[in-house]
């Protein structure tokens, strides 16, 4: 069974994904119905499932669409369900099984109350929650002390292999805080010059995984709540010099 996975992007900065088992397909925070048949199309699927990672607008908008277009079941965490309306509640559930899909769901309070994180073949999809070099505000529904508990408690459990897919690309936004912050991070150097080579290139940055984001994220890289609540703040109110 030949297993595929595609990244676009939509508007400025946003991401969705494409997750193929052989005939059996499913769209992640496809925001933009258009570009999310588009992958579709190049892949020769179509999809029977919409996964969201957290139920904010840039990221659901585009169910209605494809709900149309697809007959598609949308899946999504219950505790977002003011921002949209899953057929399938995602709490409580550590895996799905779709169709030949199989992926998994690690609970993630805090950018929204119903952020999950998605697992599937070596690959995290993170949504709002951890970026490439940060992490997600909480300021449309959030709460930075839940937030915190969910990258020392999930994130920290999770396995440094897995490539870090995100919701957005804010690296170059990022990183130049984490080297503020660190000036000396080789790790965070390296990763915004990774990312800003590919920019010049014409191509979208290389997936990070889990362990070179806890060399070179900032908030990856505290281990308390206190700490992170307090680095969180501290983001929200920075401009680059």
């Amino acid at each position: 069974m030949t297993a595929r996975f595609a990244r676009a992007r939509y508007g400025e900065d946003n991401y969705l994904y494409l997750l193929v088992e052989g005939a059996d397909a499913a769209l992640v925070d496809p925001g933009d119905p258009e570009v999310a048949l588009a992958v579709a199309a190049v892949h020769g699927v179509a999809p029977r499932w919409i996964i969201h990672t957290h139920g904010h607008p840039d990221h659901t908008g585009g169910s209605a669409t494809l709900l149309a277009r697809l007959g598609a079941t949308v899946l999504g965490h219950g505790a977002d369900a003011g921002w949209f309306a899953p057929d399938e509640d995602l709490a409580g559930r550590g895996e799905l099984r779709l169709g030949g899909l199989s992926v998994r769901v690690h609970g993630a309070p805090g950018h929204t109350p119903g952020s999950v994180l998605l697992e599937w073949r070596g690959r995290l999809l993170t949504g709002d929650t951890l970026f490439w070099g940060g992490c997600g505000n909480c300021r449309n529904g959030g709460e930075p002390r839940r937030l915190a508990k969910s990258l020392l408690g999930v994130v920290g459990a999770l396995d440094g292999a897995l490539e870090v897919h995100p919701g957005h690309d804010y690296a170059e936004a990022n990183l130049p805080f984490a080297l503020e912050l660190d000036p000396a991070s080789v790790a965070a150097s390296r990763r915004l010059e990774a990312v800003r080579a590919a920019r010049r290139a014409g191509e979208e940055p290389p997936p990070s995984t889990l362990a070179e984001e806890r060399a070179s994220n900032p908030f990856l890289r505290l281990g308390t709540v206190d700490a992170l609540v307090a680095l969180r703040a501290r983001r929200d109110g920075w401009t680059p010099r």
